[in-house]
């Protein structure tokens, strides 16, 4: 069965797409699944915490498969069994500028995943904060596009915006893209976080998905350490990893209960609400 694609992005940095990238695809290996992470940002911050080893300047990344590279030839192991990662650097910046006069450019990603889909299960694509060539290419390879925000005034009002990105790649690049839905990251359950969550729902043409990521330090303290919320010993990891668990069962990646009772076996998931 071929990998199901999907497009993590947002139009505003600093959101939480590598982070949901990041604990997407561990939760993803650890269910058993082949999983291939794209890091399609020119920062490269993803691939410096998923790749197995470094990623030197010289090597081949992302923008050499914008450049016609073979996939394989471009990507290396992650740091976790099951994982694949084509990693990226500021190298992007220039194959996009090189691409400029090329035709067929957006559709360079979509070309090299074509013979590859059967190797994995499920691709996740960490987009840039900006609707250039590189994120054209990715939202044309998609078959499904995740919207990360956060509660706040800037994110509701870039999401009409949003809307209006996604229309044009749909009609002139690919008429198949769908928006799984919204994950809304760094909730700090305040008056006012609830009330911008509120205008969000009300605004919102997609649907959202419950829980809410909360605003814990112990998400970006795994991540940094290279490890899993699953590995980390601290009962907010716990939930944490159960939130972005219930992202990928609402997207139907995974079978939330026996998942969650076999990460924890120790927690008692009898329980557990869908």
């Amino acid at each position: 069965m071929a990998a199901t694609i999907y497009a993590l992005i947002n139009q505003k940095g600093g959101v939480g797409k590598t982070s949901e990238t990041y604990m997407l695809a561990r939760a993803l290996t650890r269910a058993g699944k082949r999983v291939l992470v794209i890091d399609a940002d020119p920062q490269g911050n993803l691939s410096g915490l998923l790749s197995a080893e470094s990623v030197e300047q010289d090597q081949l990344t992302f923008a050499d498969v914008l450049l016609g590279e073979a996939l394989r030839d471009v990507e290396v192991d992650g740091i976790w069994e099951g994982l694949t990662v084509i990693p990226a650097n500021s190298n992007t910046t220039k194959a996009v500028q090189q691409l400029h006069a090329e035709h067929g450019r957006e559709y360079r990603l979509k070309e090299a995943l074509l013979e590859n889909l059967e190797r994995f299960d499920v691709v996740l694509i960490d987009c840039a904060p900006s609707l250039e060539l590189h994120t054209i290419n990715a939202l044309a390879a998609a078959h499904r596009a995740l919207v990360i925000t956060q509660p706040s005034k800037f994110s509701l009002d870039g999401l009409s915006q949003l809307q209006l990105s996604f229309d044009s790649v749909a009609r002139y690049y690919n008429p198949l893209l769908t928006v799984a839905g919204v994950i809304v990251n760094g909730n700090r359950n305040t008056i006012t976080h609830r009330a911008w969550i509120t205008d969000l729902i009300e605004a919102s043409p997609w649907r959202i998905l419950e829980p809410y990521l909360p605003y814990w330090s112990v998400i970006q303290d795994a991540m940094e350490a290279g490890l899993g919320l699953d590995e980390w010993p601290d009962e907010k990891a716990r939930q944490a990893y159960e939130i972005y668990a219930r992202h990928l069962a609402h997207l139907d990646e995974i079978e939330l209960r026996p998942h969650l009772e076999k990460m924890f076996p120790k927690h008692d998931y009898s329980n557990l609400e869908a």
